[in-house]
């Protein structure tokens, strides 16, 4: 179920774009060396068979995030998105371009010094719910 939510949330936003808007702050495009680190998830489904890492545009994530609340009403999702920090990356799968969204509670930044860089770094937690 997960899996075609993303695949479903990825097609969606690949076809859409929003325009001269600013990044909302709980949202970080990594940059593209991060890639590999942020799809080894260890307790989670990530792509396979990526062959490329890219940086997705603003303007993409900020479809995603317009899209994200109905797509997660229909699914039957019941969560609060303002307590969750999203981290996005572009890349090449299966020889579609997708935009991988790597999605954590707010508060697991203030447990660990760790994740203090999440704007910049891929963050994995394992096991994390």
């Amino acid at each position: 179920m997960r899996t075609q939510f993303a695949v479903a949330l990825l097609a969606l936003v690949c076809a859409s774009a929003a325009c001269g808007q600013s990044l909302p702050d709980h949202c970080a495009i990594l940059p593209t060396s991060q890639g590999p680190a942020l799809i080894k998830q260890c307790s989670r489904s990530s792509p396979t068979d990526v062959t490329n890492f890219w940086g997705p545009t603003p303007s993409q994530v900020i479809a995603i995030e317009k899209l994200m609340p109905g797509l997660l009403s229909k699914s039957g999702h019941k969560i609060k998105l303002s307590d969750y920090y999203r981290q996005y990356a572009g890349v090449t799968s299966h020889g579609r371009n997708l935009i991988y969204l790597n999605s954590f509670v707010g508060s697991a930044l203030t447990e660990s010094s760790e994740h203090l860089d999440w704007r910049t770094k891929a963050v994995v937690f394992c096991d994390g719910g």
